[in-house]
């Protein structure tokens, strides 16, 4: 009888119960609190689906159907309503059909699967596990989180809501879907939305966001793709994985970002910085910057600086120079480059001012550190079409210099060469070109002209030539000629040997083919 099962032992079974557990009848008993272990209390089970159908239209049509003892099923038509007893969700459709011993519930037909203030999912059909708590909707669906009104749009959807052995909610989309992202900023607005296309996606917990295969984000400021892709909510980092790939969407200051992995941070929403990692290549209209790491800043979804480091050398590249250094610090503003510092082994690449002269060698500069400066006064800052121009650059520790400089002559003329060494140069330009070169403690250097050829006057005109020659006839028929003193041909014996026939040797109008090697 259940009332006897309820009743108290006799003592005998007391009594036998202490006997066996080692502790004579008149003993007392030891104090083990200090020496047996606390218990650990037991996980919680999840209970079973027990189907309600109360909550169903009054239209509803339902066949009963009874396999064995406790086990039956059930089918529904005329409009479908339940949901687990005990539990915080439902269950919508136009029919629905239940196989208890399976622990199965099909459902077809404007399907809705929701849980208050969690998420909502609709489709076309859908196949609820009881004893898993786990949906799976195929059709047209759309799973919506109701906090944020974030939703995944595919064919397919996978849930499993939280249970205690899965103390987290996830979702998995395993065909190719699109996620929709809605955050809100420590206002409370909300943000504009980012879109994310990808092969197939998981969520835990309404946090972590995992996308693989070809993935593809569409955010305000910029587009990005990679082979895969995580999302974490809480922390706001965001990381691209495999030829991985960031585009600005402004269309007049273009600007791409590449690497292997490319990590995003955000504060309230904001994107404040991006790390590409892994052989980095940035591109802008003002800059190209190549490095192991590129460490990029923004303020106000506009790009500020940039470090560049790593194994190996990094690279910045302007329309003016080429500097390479162990590491780089650049600093832009108005979306233009102010600033670059070059540390270690530092070496500024440029090219001489091609209208007026015409050389293929380069200007060179080299010090342990090497810092340029940019023009930024209010004409260059409006000056969007030529970029931002060189204005200083400074060589700090053991430093050298190999600039052109323009010929009076002209840009025909091959240029004059300055080369110095010091422990710091300056250098400054005007309009693109250089206009002097200072040298503090330790200087030397040598500066070198063109001297004219001795073989044929390459630089003169065919008109001055002509009048050379009519000015020297002039001078014969003028001035009465005297016979030419004979010469006595030198013999043999007093040439040297070998240098019967030597003819002067062209003057050197290049002499430094290598920056560091002094003349």
């Amino acid at each position: 009888m259940p009332a006897d099962s309820a009743a108290p032992k006799p003592v005998d079974s007391v009594k036998k119960t202490s006997d066996s557990a080692g502790v004579s009848p008149g003993a007392r008993p030891a104090d083990t609190s200090k020496t047996a272990a606390p218990r650990k209390k037991p996980a919680a089970a999840s209970r079973p689906c027990v189907m309600d159908f109360s909550e169903s239209p009054p239209e509803t049509r339902l066949l009963y159907s009874r396999v064995s003892e406790g086990v039956s099923n059930s089918f529904i038509g005329g409009g479908f309503v339940g949901h687990c007893q005990g539990e915080n969700n439902r269950l919508r459709a136009d029919s629905a059909e239940q196989f208890q011993a399976a622990g199965i519930v099909n459902l077809y037909g404007n399907v809705v699967y929701e849980e208050p203030n969690k998420v909502q999912i609709t489709a076309t059909h859908a196949t609820y596990f009881t004893r898993e708590g786990r949906l799976y909707a195929d059709g047209n669906v759309v799973a919506t989180q109701l906090p944020t009104r974030s939703t995944f749009a595919g064919p397919s959807i996978e849930y499993f809501r939280s249970t205690p052995e899965r103390p987290q909610a996830r979702l998995i989309a395993p065909a190719r879907s699109v996620a929709t992202l809605i955050e809100k900023d420590s206002a409370g607005r909300t943000q504009p939305p980012t879109s994310v296309a990808a092969n197939r996606f998981e969520e835990t917990g309404d946090s972590l966001l995992m996308a693989w295969g070809d993935v593809q984000i569409d955010r305000e400021s910029i587009n990005a793709s990679a082979d895969s892709a995580s999302f974490d909510k809480l922390t706001e980092k965001s990381r691209l994985i495999r030829t991985a790939r960031i585009v600005n969407r402004d269309a007049a200051r273009r600007f791409t970002l590449v690497g292997d992995t490319i990590d995003m941070y955000s504060t309230a929403r904001q994107l404040d910085r991006v790390v590409a990692r892994h052989k980095g290549i940035a591109t802008s209209d003002e800059l190209v910057l190549n490095a192991e790491t590129i460490d990029m800043r923004l303020v106000k979804q506009q790009l500020s600086e940039a470090f560049a480091f790593g194994k190996g050398r990094a690279k910045a590249t302007t329309p003016q120079q080429d500097v390479v250094a162990d590491s780089l610090w650049i600093r832009m503003a108005d979306k233009q480059v102010r600033e670059v510092r070059a540390i270690g082994s530092a070496v500024a690449i440029g090219t001489p001012d091609t209208l007026r002269i015409t050389t293929k060698d380069k200007d060179v500069l080299r010090g342990d550190s090497v810092l340029a400066f940019f023009d930024s006064s209010a004409a260059a800052v409006a000056d969007t079409v030529n970029g931002a121009k060189l204005r200083e650059i400074r060589a700090l520790g053991n430093a050298s210099s190999l600039f052109h400089l323009a010929s009076s002559k002209g840009k025909s003329t091959p240029p004059a060469i300055n080369y110095v060494r010091g422990v710091r140069i300056f250098v400054n330009f005007d309009t693109g070109a250089v206009r002097d070169v200072r040298v503090d403690s330790a200087a030397s250097g040598v500066y070198l002209e063109p001297a004219p050829d001795s073989l044929s006057d390459s630089t003169a005109s065919a008109a001055d030539r002509s009048r050379a020659q009519q000015g020297r006839a002039g001078d014969r028929n003028a001035r009465p000629t005297k016979p030419a003193p004979s010469k006595t041909p030198q013999s043999p014996s007093r040439r040297p040997p070998g240098r019967e026939s030597v003819a002067p040797e062209r003057p050197l109008v290049h002499p430094i083919s290598d920056p560091d090697r002094r003349p």
